[in-house]
């Protein structure tokens, strides 16, 4: 049974256990079809007009083509693994014939002969960036974050729907299409019982907790002598953890055990750093493009912990494909170290970073909420800064939240092989911070 959505300023009230259904864009549209084959002449290129299109034909390499053959003696069936010797493929090839039967383009390849066969799906999901890279960057990333800011805030899910064998279908595809299109949920009714989020990664999610320099599961509140300023009471400005790590994690889930009434302060923040980056790269494009190609410096340098620590990386703050979509953001001021550019960038670059800073601390997409015990957030850490208000204990109160990391990759696959068996996958999939193209 679905069940009505609520937002953010409404998280105290206890009663409203219900969320809504799908945005319409995320369930599964039907499958776009081919209405002519033909091979082109002079540059023997396969090209394929898609049914109900006005845009020109689609042109495919026949390279690309050969080695993205699927027959049995290019791929393993059951595995889907490729066993073909790409050494054998000579440095040209070129296409006989190719016809369209049963959702595949059979193909006869020659010089050496070659039959095989690409399915139409393959060539859908490829067609707009085969023919026309920059198409794609414009088709996902600027809709991406037009949406987290208009289809609506935080959404709740109520943990009881998750786990019981009636509503979990449509929980579960609602929270990992809420994950991948606007980055983060919000789960209610949570036990608040030490250890809670580890069970629930691994019995809910169903997948393996991403251990870390600070353990499996680490305990948020403020202690005397923090290894980790998040320890501590101070306000913490947005960013992603563990941004030293060469792959940061994918999901961190932060659940509320304790947030005592007299605490003042310790709200929790949360901006769409792709949102953000996305509009520093309209308004400054200059300065996109420096933060997107100037490595900084992140460091993780801790001696005195019981398990010390001496970790550095080197990237760009954003990540970008070849079409210039940005798949990942790095920012963690807390743990930068020393830039290592040439003299002539500096002033430029950090120029660039005092701007992308303001931006991030304005930007519509920046939510402002106090996690109330029983509640927990889940976010993409590689998309999403979190952050929070420095808060006051009163001397006898406690701000206490428990967290854990999921790997990206795990969690993306997840997602989509839970959408796929719920006949839900998403029309156009946004990038979730992995890096992958």
């Amino acid at each position: 049974m679905l069940r009505k959505c609520f937002k953010i300023p409404s998280l105290t009230t206890r009663n409203a256990r219900t969320f809504a259904s799908a945005p319409a864009q995320w369930v599964r549209k039907s499958a776009q079809t081919i209405s002519a084959v033909t091979i082109d002449q002079p540059d023997g290129m396969l090209r394929v007009k898609w049914e109900g299109t006005k845009s020109d034909w689609t042109k495919y390499n026949p390279e690309w083509l050969r080695f993205n053959c699927q027959c049995s003696q290019c791929r393993q069936p059951k595995s889907n693994q490729r066993i073909l010797d790409v050494s054998l493929i000579p440095d040209r090839v070129a296409l006989d014939s190719a016809s369209l039967e049963d959702e595949r383009i059979h193909v006869r390849w020659k010089c050496p002969e070659h039959v095989g066969y690409i399915s139409v799906d393959r060539l859908r999901e490829t067609a707009d960036y085969v023919s026309q890279p920059s198409v794609c960057s414009r088709k996902t990333i600027p809709e991406l974050c037009q949406s987290s800011v208009t289809i609506s805030s935080e959404t709740v899910i109520d943990y009881h729907d998750l786990v019981d064998q009636t509503a979990r279908a449509d929980a579960i595809c609602l929270l990992y299409r809420m994950l991948l299109q606007n980055g983060s949920a919000i789960i209610s009714e949570m036990p608040t019982v030490s250890g809670t989020v580890k069970t629930f990664v691994e019995t809910v999610l169903q997948l393996p907790v991403q251990r870390t320099i600070y353990g499996e599961v680490f305990d948020v509140i403020s202690t005397p002598d923090p290894i980790n300023v998040a320890y501590s009471d101070a306000e913490l400005k947005p960013h992603i953890d563990l941004a030293y790590y060469e792959s940061p994690p994918g999901l961190q889930l932060l659940h509320s055990l304790r947030f005592d009434d007299m605490v003042k302060g310790g709200e929790s923040v949360l901006v769409d750093g792709f949102f953000a980056a996305e509009e520093l790269r309209r308004v400054r494009p200059e300065y996109f493009r420096l933060l997107s190609t100037v490595p900084v410096t992140f460091e993780k340098i801790h001696y005195d912990r019981k398990w010390p620590v001496h970790m550095t990386y080197r990237r760009p703050h954003i990540a970008v494909n070849g079409a210039q979509q940005i798949t990942a953001l790095f920012w963690a001021p807390q743990f930068e170290g020393p830039l290592f550019a040439p003299l002539e960038q500096m002033s430029a670059y950090y120029e660039a970073y005092k701007t992308f800073s303001k931006l991030i601390d304005t930007c519509s997409s920046r939510r402002e909420f106090r996690l109330a015990p029983g509640q927990m957030i889940i976010f993409n850490n590689r998309r999403m800064l979190h952050g929070r208000k420095a808060f006051n204990d009163g001397g006898e109160g406690s701000r206490h939240f428990q967290g854990c990391y999921v790997n990206i990759d795990e969690f993306k696959s997840q997602a989509l092989v839970t959408l796929m068996q719920h006949n839900k996958y998403p029309s156009v999939l946004p990038h979730v911070g992995n890096q992958s193209c």
